[in-house]
This record gives C-alpha cells, structure tokens and sequence, in this order.
C-alpha cells in the first residue's frame, strides 16, 4: 500500500519522498491524529491533505500522521479544519516559522 501511495503522487506530479514508518509512529507517539486515542493494533500512515485534493503537496513528511486502519478509512479523501491545521503544525516543525511561510 505505501508504494502505492508513492505511484500515486507520482503519477499526479506531486513530490514524493521516502518516508520511514517507524519514524512517522514515533514522531506521532502511535497516536492517532483522527481520533487522537493510542493506535494499538495496525497502525497505518494518513495523507493529511490527500493525494487526490487539488492543493494536495504530495508523499512528504509533513503530510503523513499515524492513523488507526478504521480511523483512515471513514476519513476517506475529506479534508478537514482539523487536518490543516496538523499539516501546518508539521510543516513549521520540519522547515522552521522562517521557511514554512515561504510556500
């Protein structure tokens, strides 16, 4: 599924990068970011604004959260108030409040 994800972004021309796994659950402290309860079980990696979103920045670091299966898959391709904020949140602790306002 993870390198489907890759091919998709890809294919839509959004940047794509590498992204560990185990680095995105232990940056999230396994807890999900939908309904912010431990992930206990299978865990899986949401693209915070999605893939299929006209505005959506791709495969990057700053777009992925941890994410219960069931919690993932009710959320579906909807972007929320609450997923914005989480990915501006992401964004200025990767880049810096310098950088994060330059995009």
């Amino acid at each position: 599924m993870w390198n489907q994800d890759k091919r998709r972004a890809r294919k839509r021309g959004l940047p794509c990068e590498d992204i560990s796994r185990a680095e995105i659950f232990e940056r999230d402290g396994m807890i999900c970011h939908l309904c912010d309860l431990e992930i206990t079980d299978k865990p899986t990696i949401d693209h915070i604004v999605p893939i299929s979103h006209p505005d959506s920045p791709g495969h990057v670091w700053e777009n992925v959260a941890a994410a219960h299966s069931s919690c993932n898959i009710s959320k579906r391709h909807r972007l929320t108030q609450h997923d914005l904020d989480l990915y501006a949140r992401l964004r200025l602790l990767r880049y810096g409040a310098t950088q994060a306002g330059q995009a």
